[in-house]
């Protein structure tokens, strides 16, 4: 990928505190609340467990003292020993915790009692209470939570004395399980801060880390940019990071290929149409700034189709290759050579001297392009028309200059095949006067504008008519007539020629068909048939016709020129052998101009060859065209071919063709092309006059220097 660059991730991230918060954050709060759940769950069990150790402690001192009393007692209850069972309670509740002691009689009358006076609220109740409902405010306090009340018979041979009755404090186990709480609480906290800290360390290192450089690789992949991850370690990180340096690679080859594909040719791997157009703008942003000029140079191959055609298009795809690659070396490193798509290719030449100079490279480029090329067996000579705008001269946007250009190279190919010509304004006058054509022509049919004349053909020895070549005139309502040189290219690169076309044949068939009721023998017609027009199954279009008017087959006559052979030969096949089930003649149109004519002649069966007028014209003088004549009535004669000649204009000429048995003759000597009331008059005066009359007329015609171009 142009621009693409490899980069270690350093690059500092504007949005890293903001993610490392929200990652970190989580990580910690998560964290902490484990480790706090985990440690308060464990000082609650272990401040449980001790509270209930503490208070079990508790009860055995209460029991072991209940108990004591319990054995020496009996013996001063039966002396009535009060002061003894004093000492006693005394003793007892001397020992810690203890709050109160007390020896009462089976029926609960206090007979010894000691009440510590620390717990004032305990003594207050105690003193407070009746001697008969001591024991019971007793029981009473032992159900608060803070005094543990236990009860302990006094029996002396199995006979009850009476019971020992004593509460014991919590208050000192409260203190302790709150000092072991605390303890427990700071500790929980060390521990979990320390934990926390230590996990989060290793989770900053070993995960935060490696992921932020993940993150920032990404974004700098995001850009365009190849980035390569650090790879310091061989677990799922490192296996991480080289997937992703892996990915990143892949994805730089991907955008790498994407790219030239979208600013490269494949074929040729020269900068193709958008490139190109990119290139021209920074161009016309330079000579713009600097007030400097630079040429476009639109080049096209001629004829290109025919190799295509006639080779096949892997033979094309070479030849294109290699030309683009003979342009590319006959140009400067700082010139730009740029395919456009098919065989259309773009120079721009950033910098120049004068006009001479770009025509020296133009003659320079069509030299390059017609160096021969061997191609399956077969040498192939390609040549190339040019087209050539300059800034500013010729446009200030690239869309103009394009469009400049691609004029002058249309001009250049219309002009002299391998040409290259300047872009002028005449030409923008040309261009519009062809899209006004091409607008006129959508009306011209639906109005009435075309019509039909007829130009008459006659045998050469004897004159009697073989018929009529049709032939289309557009008589505008403000231009008057047309010439179909000027409209007919322009109906067929607009397609509008389909429509002219089917409206040519009807009309001819319905000419032929009122003749033909009217009594009057018209002959064979003789319509020309375009490229575009033969594609759309012609045949067909053609047989619905005759069989509408009654058209006989021998009376029409297909003239196809070589360009309707160029197609795909598969195709003009198959539509020769339906016209030719129709029983319709064929005829090539304009003989000897083309050259492959010959080998048109030996895949397609045609029933007569138009001789170009341009051979007759220098009859007989031209020693030239009379060779080239002689040959192709030699030829035809052969191939069992009739022949008519057209163009022919003077005596000398006709009596030269009928000297070599060309069979017809056609132009302004015999008749001009007339209307169909004026060919109808004319057909009239040939059936009334026989053949001797027609003789007469042909030999004794107007010269040609009478005759008036229409």
């Amino acid at each position: 990928m142009e621009g693409a660059q490899s980069a270690n991730v350093t690059i500092a991230d504007p949005e890293r505190g903001a993610m490392r918060f929200g990652l970190r954050a989580k990580f910690i709060v998560t964290v902490l609340l484990i480790l706090t759940v985990t440690m308060a769950a464990n000082t609650w069990y272990f401040v449980h467990t001790s509270t209930q150790r503490q208070e079990q402690q508790l009860r055995e001192r209460g029991h072991a003292l209940g108990r004591l009393i319990s054995l020496i007692s009996p013996q001063a209850i039966i002396a009535f020993d009060y002061l003894q069972l004093n000492d006693y309670t005394r003793e007892v509740s001397a020992q810690p915790d203890v709050v109160y002691g007390v020896i009462v009689t089976p029926k609960g009358i206090p007979i010894s009692t000691y009440i510590r006076g620390a717990d004032a609220a305990t003594r207050h109740q105690a003193q407070a209470a009746r001697p008969d409902d001591l024991v019971e405010t007793l029981r009473r306090l032992g159900g608060e939570a803070d005094l543990l009340s236990l009860d302990f018979p006094i029996v002396h041979n199995d006979v009850e004395l009476g019971r020992f009755l004593v509460g014991l404090s919590r208050g000192s186990l409260h203190k302790e399980i709150h000092r072991q709480l605390v303890t427990q609480l700071l500790l929980l906290a060390a521990v979990v801060l320390f934990l926390g800290a230590a996990i989060y360390t290793v989770f900053r290192f070993n995960v935060l880390q490696p992921i932020q450089k993940l993150i920032t690789a990404s974004r700098v992949v995001a850009r365009g940019e190849y980035a390569v991850v650090d790879v310091d370690s061989t677990d799922e990180f490192g296996m991480l990071a080289r997937a992703f340096n892996a990915m990143a690679s892949e994805v730089k080859h991907k955008q790498e290929r994407l790219q030239r594909q979208a600013n490269f040719d494949s074929l040729t791997g020269l900068p193709n149409r958008m490139m190109a157009f990119e290139r021209i703008g920074l161009e016309v942003q330079r000579a713009k700034r600097q007030g400097e000029r630079f040429a476009l140079m639109f080049i096209d191959l001629d004829n290109f189709k025919d190799v295509n055609d006639s080779l096949g298009h892997p033979a094309g795809d070479r030849l294109l290759v290699d030309i683009g690659a003979r342009l590319k070396d006959c140009m400067r490193a700082c010139d730009t050579v740029a395919r456009l798509g098919g065989d259309e290719f773009l120079v721009v030449v950033p910098t120049f001297s004068d006009e001479a100079e770009i025509e020296r490279i133009a003659a320079r480029i069509a030299k390059a392009v017609s160096e021969p090329q061997l191609l399956c067996g077969r040498k192939v000579v390609a040549k190339c028309s040019i087209g050539v705008a300059i800034y500013p001269d010729n446009g200030e946007s690239v869309e103009a200059l394009m469009a400049n250009a691609d004029n002058a190279m249309y001009q250049a190919k219309a002009v002299h095949s391998g040409s290259a010509m300047f872009f002028t304004e005449e030409m923008n006058t040309r261009l519009r006067e062809r899209v006004l054509l091409e607008q006129g022509l959508d009306a011209a049919v639906e109005q009435g504008q075309l019509t039909l004349f007829f130009q008459p053909v006659h045998q050469t020895r004897c004159g009697r008519l073989k018929g009529a070549e049709v032939l289309l005139r557009w008589r505008h309502p403000e231009r008057g007539f047309i010439s179909p040189a000027d409209f007919v290219p322009v109906a067929e690169a607009s397609g509008q020629i389909v429509q002219i076309g089917d409206w040519v044949l009807e009309q001819a068939c319905r000419c032929w068909s009122a003749w033909r009721s009217a009594g009057i023998d018209p002959g064979s017609l003789a319509i020309n048939i375009s490229s575009v027009q033969f594609k759309r199954n012609i045949s067909e279009r053609l047989g619905r016709l005759m069989a509408a008017y009654g058209i006989p087959p021998h009376a029409l006559e297909l003239e196809l020129t070589e360009r309707v052979l160029l197609e795909d030969h598969k195709q003009v096949a198959e539509e020769f052998t339906k016209l030719r089930a129709l029983g319709v003649r064929l005829a090539l149109d304009d003989f000897g101009t083309g050259y492959s004519s010959l080998s048109y002649l030996k895949y397609f069966r045609f029933d007569l060859l138009k001789i170009d007028r341009s051979f007759v014209a220098g009859l007989p003088d031209s020693l030239d065209d009379a060779s080239v004549v002689k040959a192709i009535l030699a030829m035809a004669a052969g191939l069992d071919l009739e022949v008519v000649a057209e163009g022919v204009e003077t005596h000398t000429q006709l009596q030269f063709l009928s000297a070599q048995a060309c069979d017809y003759a056609q132009g302004y000597l015999i008749a001009k092309p007339m209307d169909e009331m004026s060919y109808g008059k004319y057909l009239q005066e040939l059936n009334a006059g026989g053949a001797e009359g027609a003789i007469s007329r042909l030999m004794g015609g107007v010269a040609a220097r009478d005759a008036i171009s229409f």
